[in-house]
């Protein structure tokens, strides 16, 4: 059935070219897109195409040049198979050029990798190779924070509940829809310093199922991620077997007793029934299959063991998996205990206790083992009994005539342990003594005690929980009243703007009044108009303007230039920055009337100004006195100078 959905199509085929890859995209027999792409656009190309498999022709390749393209088509919607097409069964390997030869009869030297990627998808779709298993029958899902805080007091912490309020309740969520679903699971909580960050379920089942039942999701705050496992090994099965369920089996014999200590890091001890410690390990987010494929290296496990009263739910399927015994000790262990064990075993075996989740899955194996220790010496005594006393009778039988062989199957038969009475671990018979009645005094105070404690602890939780969701409707009122304070400041901020702006208003009414007055008054004749010089401003256009006088600093007057000024028509400025009337003189002399601001102006400069005719006059006519009656007296002096040097030229 896989082999005829694959010969339809789509299907890609890829082969490195370079540090590239060059594909080929095959459907219903025909090339229908062909190119170069870069390795990370290779899981666009799928996106795009949506195949039913990618055909390779090494696996080891394609995770050398794009090591992340497995993470990230477990990712996907769909599910996309990895074709190894040379892989021609699990345990064959042909060349492409062979396979080319062999399908297509073409006798081709070295293929390109053009040409390879196309040959690649049509192999596949002919059904050849096999398929490449990169993922563990497992999903993982992932719930955690999109974005990290960095501290800020209140708000911080605020913002901390609300993230680990949404990942408790999504995880609840999902929880229930797995269950609802018959999928089984194990989850993981990742706790930080500040609030609970992320919760990790790993499914016992493919993406699809996990799909269909819990959706991908991105908000602001949280993101829900579906993804396959990634295998430790990778592994090729034929193409008709890809529905084929994967087994795990022991590859010894051996019976092992098993510490097992879930959570985020999940810690496993391995020790034989003699008490010799096989291998401890501790990974992130182990699922079971996983802790069974690193027994299984060992040996068979027949007992589980955890360091705590009540055991998980990881613990009470991994042993159901197996078929093993449950340990659990009558109490927890605690820290002391199970590092006094750590260290002894240590010292006594050599082994190395690398982390926390080490140390408690070894103490919860090795207490274990202590405990049915006299049950296990006694079954080793009573077996070997047993068997000496066999031994005895099989060579009294060899001594009689009977054959090696027929002796032995002869006495296995009669071998018999003889039952034993239960070892139990009995306390001493108490002694009726004043001690005894305090000890049972104690007792009966310390069950009261705990008691009380579980009740408060239980209370406690409650009031957590009360307080929490106090805490957030707080939180609530609390933006309710400072989004109103910020409202009324926001008002009283505008109220004032308003204020400012009837002020503003009432003062361009005033200047739009005395404007209209002045320019009233200038068409009747009683006003100039003063212009202020800039840059650009049409100088001739201003001559044209009657009753208009020019207002320019001395630099701008230079910089213009005077000649120019009386050539255009312009017989009068107004100077901004002279107010020495003897620098003027020189001005004046040349043919140009100039007058200082400040003889005919007080209030601050605009572009235009509107001044009595009358100042401005009366400012012409005193600086015209001083200054022509001058230049008159500078002419006649200058005339008398002339003829002295014209008569005494004359005489000499």
């Amino acid at each position: 059935m896989f082999i005829e959905e694959l010969s339809s199509g789509p299907v890609i085929g890829i082969d490195i070219n370079g540090r590239k890859f060059s594909y080929a995209i095959l459907n219903n027999g025909e090339i229908i897109e062909r190119g170069v792409i870069e390795p990370q656009d290779l899981i666009k190309i799928v996106k795009k195409v949506r195949p039913k498999a990618i055909a390779i022709d090494n696996i080891g390749e394609l995770m050398e040049l794009s090591p992340s393209v497995i993470k990230k088509l477990g990712r996907l919607p769909f599910n996309v198979y990895l074709i190894q097409v040379t892989k021609v069964r699990p345990d064959v390997d042909e060349t492409m050029e062979s396979l080319v030869n062999k399908y297509f009869g073409l006798n081709i030297t070295k293929l390109d990798p053009d040409t390879t990627a196309e040959y690649l998808a049509r192999l596949c779709t002919m059904g050849v190779g096999s398929i490449v298993k990169v993922y563990e029958p497992e999903t993982k899902i992932v719930v955690k924070a999109v974005v990290s805080t960095t501290p800020g007091g209140m708000s911080r912490n605020r913002f901390e509940r609300n993230i680990a309020h949404r990942i408790r309740y999504l995880a609840k969520e999902i929880k229930e829809k797995l269950e609802g679903s018959g999928l089984d699971y194990d989850m993981f909580i990742m706790p930080e310093s500040e609030g609970l960050r992320s919760v990790v379920f790993i499914v016992y089942a493919d993406r699809g199922a996990v799909r269909s039942v819990v959706r991908p999701r991105k908000s602001m705050d949280i993101k829900i991620i579906i993804e396959s496992v990634p295998t430790d090994s990778i592994k090729f099965v034929e193409l008709t077997e890809q529905e084929s369920a994967e087994s795990i089996s022991a590859v010894k014999d051996r019976k092992l007793i098993v510490g097992i200590d879930p959570g985020i890091v999940t810690g496993v001890a391995v020790l034989d029934l003699n008490g010799n410690v096989l291998a401890l390990h501790s990974g992130k987010n182990l699922s079971r299959r996983h802790v069974l494929k690193i027994v299984y290296q060992y040996g068979i496990p027949i007992l589980i063991a955890v360091d705590t009263a009540k055991p998980s739910d990881y613990a009470k399927k991994l042993a159901a998996m197996v078929g093993a015994v449950l340990y659990n000790p009558d109490r927890d262990l605690s820290i002391a205990e199970k590092s006094e064990i750590a260290i002894k075993i240590s010292r006594e075996q050599g082994v190395t206790v690398k982390d926390p989740h080490m140390r408690d899955a070894l103490a919860a194996a090795y207490k274990s083992f202590i405990q049915l220790k006299p049950k296990l010496d006694r079954v080793e005594e009573e077996v070997k009994r047993a068997y000496v006393r066999a031994i005895d009778d099989a060579k009294a039988l060899v001594i009689k005539g009977m054959s090696i062989k027929q002796a032995i199957d002869e006495v296995s038969g009669r071998i018999e342990v003889q039952p034993q009475q239960e070892v139990k671990l009995v306390s001493p018979e108490k002694c009726e003594c004043e001690c005894d009645k305090l000890r049972d005094e104690y007792e009966n105070v310390i069950k009261v005690l705990n008691a009380e404690i579980e009740r408060l602890n239980k209370l406690y939780n409650e009031t957590r929980e009360r307080v929490e969701e106090l805490i957030n409707n707080y939180d609530i009122e609390v933006r309710k009243d400072q989004v109103v304070r910020s409202l009324y400041a926001r008002i009283d901020m505008l109220e004032g703007d308003i204020e400012k702006y009837k002020l503003r208003i009432k003062d361009l009414e005033n200047n739009i009044r005395n404007l209209m007055s002045n320019f009233l008054e200038y068409l009747r004749g009683n006003k100039y108009v003063l212009i202020r010089y800039s840059e650009g401003l049409d100088l001739n256009s201003i001559v044209q303007i009657h009753n208009s006088i020019l207002v320019m600093s001395i630099g701008e007057l230079m910089n213009v230039g005077i000649d120019k000024l009386i050539n255009i028509g312009v017989n009068s400025i107004v100077l901004t920055d002279i107010n020495d009337k003897n620098v003027l003189r020189p001005v004046w002399k040349r043919g140009l009337r100039v007058i200082p601001l400040g003889m005919v102006y007080d209030g601050s400069l605009s572009d235009v100004m509107f001044i009595d005719r009358a100042v401005v006059n009366n400012a012409i006519e005193n600086l015209g006195k001083e200054f022509l009656s001058a230049l008159d007296e500078d002419r006649l002096r200058r005339m008398i100078n002339d003829y002295r040097r014209l008569r005494s030229g004359a005489l000499e």
